[in-house]
């Protein structure tokens, strides 16, 4: 009953998902962080697998409806919605067109984050016609439509950031309670604070990172202290978390919200990380204080500075220093190079990491099929107060 979000689709992206439990139909969101083939020859196949899904649903659907049964039959179709780099909605729709595919099953949203530093293209600096943001009609197609997200003045691009919660947005969860939309039981209806800013990975290749953040959780209700001042469990609970005063059932009293709220638990936050050399300031800004920041390692510390000029990535060293240096409580060293096959390099990936993050963040490897369960809360290695970030002195 939740949300799932992809980030960056390669080839063979299809082949493994289908070796999970999440269901293509799932996916609402996709984040595209560049436009090299590692991150997205896999889309296109991706969404006519979620489109397969969405027909799937709906002839079963029209079907017990006919048998009588009695089934609601889907009243919109489903929303796909892709964010990513100028070029992405020219890449789909003409794959799809060249294909000889259609979108007919699909509510398609392709949202490209213009206005950047190479939002051009690797022609911006030639006389020759850029392709990433041409508009060719011959391959517009039917069911996926255009929608350009300019970057704010802090070269922040926000994606989604939720209105401050009030007493007016309560909602009916899928557990038919009422709830406020930064609760975690929203399920498909909770939203969260979604951005993006630009990574330096080559000249001329655009890539961003992205960060998911959930609103500040509501505070939870110690149900037996507000039973025993006269309240029982009802829609009032919300007005409590919300921090305001609600009277008794007999309506001869008041309870306040400090006589029966529990500790407050802070935001959780996702930072991923594509290829790049260098974090620019608006990126590392919105990675400060992650749970888990999701970096990349593709090179070592022998490697030295040059290369990582010339080939746009980063070391090990340097993904546990910026973790370290970002206050993130765990980082998750990924994109490996080809010689990293063996678990003796691994582990040497994981000490380098380590050093240059000086016992600041749990330092990990990511591998196929990794699930990491971030708790309510957040992760709190170190014992901190909440919303106290660490000492990067030590």
């Amino acid at each position: 009953g939740g949300q799932t979000y992809l980030f960056d689709a390669g080839e063979g992206t299809q082949r493994q998902l289908a070796h999970t439990r999440i269901l293509p139909l799932s996916i609402n969101k996709i984040f595209i962080t560049q436009m090299h083939g590692d991150h997205v020859f896999g889309l296109v196949p991706l969404i006519l697998k979620i489109q397969s899904a969405a027909k799937a649903q709906l002839d079963e659907s029209l079907a017990a409806r006919r048998r009588g049964r009695g089934r609601r039959v889907l009243d919109r179709l489903p929303l796909l919605e892709i964010y990513g780099p100028p070029g992405l909605y020219n890449f789909i729709n003409m794959s799809i067109a060249l294909s000889c595919s259609k979108i007919n099953y699909l509510d398609m949203h392709i949202i490209e984050l213009v206005g950047g530093r190479n939002g051009l293209g690797p022609t911006a600096l030639s006389r020759k016609k850029s392709v990433f943001l041409q508009r060719y009609p011959e391959i517009d197609t039917p069911g996926i439509r255009r929608v350009f997200l300019e970057a704010n003045e802090d070269q922040v691009w926000i994606i989604d950031k939720p209105a401050t919660v009030n007493r007016d947005m309560l909602k009916k969860g899928e557990d038919g309670f009422n709830r406020l939309p930064n609760d975690v039981n929203l399920g498909k209806n909770r939203r969260l604070i979604i951005k993006a800013a630009e990574l330096d990975h080559l000249g001329g290749v655009q890539t961003f990172g992205y960060t998911v953040e959930e609103q500040t959780p509501p505070r939870n209700i110690d149900a037996k202290k507000a039973t025993a001042l006269g309240l029982k469990p009802s829609k009032k609970y919300s007005l409590l978390k919300m921090g305001e005063s609600v009277p008794t059932d007999d309506g001869t009293g008041v309870v306040e919200p400090e006589q029966v709220l529990l500790e407050e638990l802070r935001a959780r936050k996702l930072a991923v990380l594509s290829d790049h050399r260098r974090v620019p300031p608006p990126m590392a800004g919105l990675c400060r204080n992650a749970d888990l920041l999701v970096h990349e390692a593709t090179l070592t510390k022998e490697d030295g500075v040059d290369k990582i000029k010339i080939r746009g990535h980063n070391t090990a060293e340097n993904a546990g220093m910026f973790g370290g240096d970002m206050g993130c409580e765990v980082v998750a060293l990924n994109h490996f190079a080809s010689k990293a096959i063996s678990e003796e390099v691994i582990e040497s990936l994981l000490a380098e990491a380590r050093h240059g993050n000086r016992n600041r963040s749990q330092i990990i490897s990511s591998y196929d099929f990794m699930e990491v369960w971030i708790p309510r809360g957040g992760f709190n290695f170190y014992n901190l107060p909440l919303n106290s970030s660490k000492d990067k002195g030590k």
